[in-house]
């Protein structure tokens, strides 16, 4: 489950209501947060004299985009595993970015009996 973090607007604002005085309990129960997230963020304001959250992590993968898309484009008829050894990346990675990307895998048609 992934969840947003909460915005510097309300962050702002309970700072400020705890430098007027009032108690943690009190600026929890009024915005309608933890009390352990404000304690959080008025120790976090307090040492760092920060109020915006952290930036999320998160992957950038290990392939470029451009270079990916480039070399489907040119080379069609690779698999997913032909295509994640030439990258050095597994084959559900490269299923995942190429979908990201908008391609889509088509089976070719065949009919039994037939040469087509």
């Amino acid at each position: 489950m992934t969840t947003k973090s909460y915005s510097t607007d309300l962050r702002t604002r309970v700072i400020n209501y705890l430098q007027t005085g009032a108690t943690q309990r009190t600026a929890a129960l009024i915005f309608n947060i933890s009390k352990t997230t404000v304690a959080r963020w008025s120790l976090i304001y307090k040492d760092e004299e920060r109020i915006e959250a952290k930036p999320r992590g998160g992957s950038c993968g290990k392939v470029d985009k451009i270079l990916l898309s480039k070399f489907v484009k040119n080379n069609p008829d690779k698999t997913l595993v032909e295509i994640g050894k030439h990258f050095g990346i597994s084959s559900v990675s490269v299923y995942k970015r190429l979908k990201n990307l908008g391609f889509s895998y088509k089976k070719k048609l065949y009919i039994q009996g037939s040469e087509c």
